[in-house]
């Protein structure tokens, strides 16, 4: 299966460049389509040698976009997979991440997340900032069920984001209220230890 990874950046390129450079030496990189979501692609100014190991790539020109939930809005009924990751564009992913997520997502869960970590150890303010975003699901935590995933960080089933129509612009603004939404609704959230 294809993993599409929808990125959405009102910057060039280079803000996502550190992102490609993780998501290149992935174990499933030839699994890997990337969405990128952004003003138009001569804004961008990308550099398409960067994304020839991915199984393919796409920009969305999606114009002025007033926050991250309806650019990721955007990714996600562009993408055509039945498993769509969204990642931030300084997201760091370890090497078998996007591989842990398409095996845990054989299963029945609407949504999987992965294990969390501090990529600025050195710095107090980091350190407070990523306890207070991400503690629950610090490095190393367990798999298992569980209600909330880390946001901008997340995979879901198309399908069960597709369910929302419009409403999809709104929750993806305030991700954590999709989840306790999709949990409301009877959908199973996972957190992958093994994606980090």
């Amino acid at each position: 299966p294809v993993l599409p990874v929808v990125i959405l950046t009102p910057d060039p390129y280079d803000t996502t460049r550190k992102t490609m450079g993780y998501l290149r030496p992935q174990t499933a990189v030839d699994r890997l389509e990337i969405i990128i979501v952004a003003p138009s692609k001569k804004s961008l100014d990308l550099d398409t040698a960067d994304l020839e190991p991915f199984a393919g790539f796409r920009v969305v020109e999606a114009g002025h976009v007033e926050s991250l939930g309806e650019g990721n809005a955007v990714g996600v009924r562009e993408a055509t997979a039945p498993v769509i990751a969204l990642l931030e564009d300084h997201s760091r992913p370890e090497r078998h991440w996007a591989e842990a997520i398409l095996a845990a997502h054989r299963w029945d869960w609407a949504a999987v997340g992965p294990a969390m970590g501090n990529p600025n150890p050195k710095s107090a303010v980091s350190w407070a900032d990523f306890l207070l975003a991400f503690g629950t699901w610090w490095i190393p935590t367990p798999s298992g069920e569980i209600d909330h995933l880390p946001t901008h960080n997340a995979s879901y089933k198309r399908s069960v984001l597709l369910e929302y129509g419009p409403e999809l612009e709104t929750l993806l603004k305030a991700e954590i209220i999709l989840q306790w939404d999709l949990c409301a609704r009877g959908h199973r959230l996972y957190l992958e230890g093994g994606a980090q």
